[in-house]
């Protein structure tokens, strides 16, 4: 229980010192594959308008995640990439749940990186714009709140 009013308590200043959000080099790479253009349509500007477009549609989406953890049984879900929190706990919860039954719901979050660490009972998450700096902030924490090292259990990212 200790650990589910950490989340309560820390996710917003965890947000806050997450960092720059990723950059959004996937979304624009994704519209510069998706979009065809040839000479007359650079030319006219149809090119311009239908990358504008797809970057309007595709780079200023929120995408959601979220991380279940089970303390207990070790078991870990995540997911990324969805269209709202709710479907993105859900998603998390099922594949956790498909493992062990003491899973909970440890983080959800928008348009970055996050990551679970545990040491035993302690459970901590870290926020971050990159994999690497989510688990160096959820094992630091873990670290910190355990008084012993943690490791981490489950990490993702959601890409806006």
């Amino acid at each position: 229980m200790e650990w589910i009013l950490k989340r309560s308590v820390v996710a917003a200043l965890a947000w806050i010192s997450a960092g720059p959000l990723p950059a959004q080099a996937d979304c624009v790479s994704d519209c510069a594959a998706a979009t065809y253009c040839d000479s007359e349509m650079n030319a006219s500007g149809a090119c311009s308008a239908a990358l504008n477009t797809c970057y309007a549609r595709e780079c200023n989406r929120t995408r959601y995640g979220a991380i279940a953890y089970g303390a207990q049984s070790g078991a870990y879900g995540w997911s990324n990439d969805l269209d709202d929190a709710q479907a993105a706990e859900k998603a998390a919860m099922a594949h956790c749940s498909a493992h062990g039954d003491d899973c909970q719901v440890v983080v959800d979050f928008w348009n970055t990186c996050a990551a679970v660490a545990a040491y035993r009972s302690i459970v901590a998450y870290g926020l971050g714009a990159t994999r690497a700096r989510a688990e160096e902030q959820a094992v630091t924490s873990c670290t910190r709140d355990a008084g012993a090292p943690c490791e981490v259990q489950a990490w993702s990212c959601t890409k806006p």
